[in-house]
C-alpha cells in the first residue's frame, strides 16, 4: 500500500494511488518476497512479502486504463532572497546541502538549502565547488 511509504505521508490518502506499477520482478528473495525494479523518484526498499504484490494483467481493449489523467504534482521552491554567500556544504548528491548566508540577513539567520532546492543560484554553487577544487592539495 503506498500510503504506508514515508514518501507519501505528506499528500492526502484520497490523492494517493491504491496501487503502483506495473513494475519488473528482478529477483526472488527467499521462499516469500521479490525485489522489483522500482524508479528511483519513489525512494522505497524494493522488495516486498508476496501479500504486497498483486499480478498484472493488461486490458488489451482499453490500453490506456489505469493511466494517470492528472498532469503530476510538481513542487518548485523558489527563493525570493539572494545568497549572499555559501558558507559550506554537507552530504553527498542527491543528498547535498549548503549552508546559506542570506544577503541582508544577520549571522543567525543562515539556513540549510538542498541543493536541488537551489535550482535558481546554480552558477553561484558552481563558483562554490571551484573554489574547494582549488584549495585542496
Amino acid at each position: 500500500m503506498p500510503e504506508q511509504f514515508k514518501a507519501f505521508r505528506k499528500v492526502h490518502k484520497g490523492l494517493i494511488r491504491k496501487y503502483e506499477g506495473p513494475f519488473p520482478v528482478e529477483r526472488r528473495v527467499g521462499n516469500v518476497s521479490y525485489q522489483l525494479g522500482l524508479p528511483q523518484r519513489l525512494k522505497i526498499h524494493p522488495v516486498f512479502h508476496v501479500s504486497r504484490l498483486k499480478a498484472y494483467h493488461a486490458d488489451k481493449e482499453d490500453t490506456s486504463r489505469g493511466e494517470s489523467r492528472r498532469a503530476p504534482t510538481a513542487m518548485i521552491t523558489s527563493f525570493d532572497k539572494r545568497i549572499d554567500e555559501i558558507l559550506t556544504d554537507r552530504g553527498r548528491p542527491p543528498n547535498r546541502e549548503f549552508l546559506i548566508k542570506w544577503l541582508g540577513l544577520p549571522e543567525s539567520e543562515t539556513t540549510w538549502e538542498k541543493e536541488a532546492d537551489l535550482w535558481q543560484f546554480e552558477k553561484m554553487i558552481e563558483e562554490y565547488d571551484q573554489g574547494l577544487t582549488l584549495n585542496e592539495p
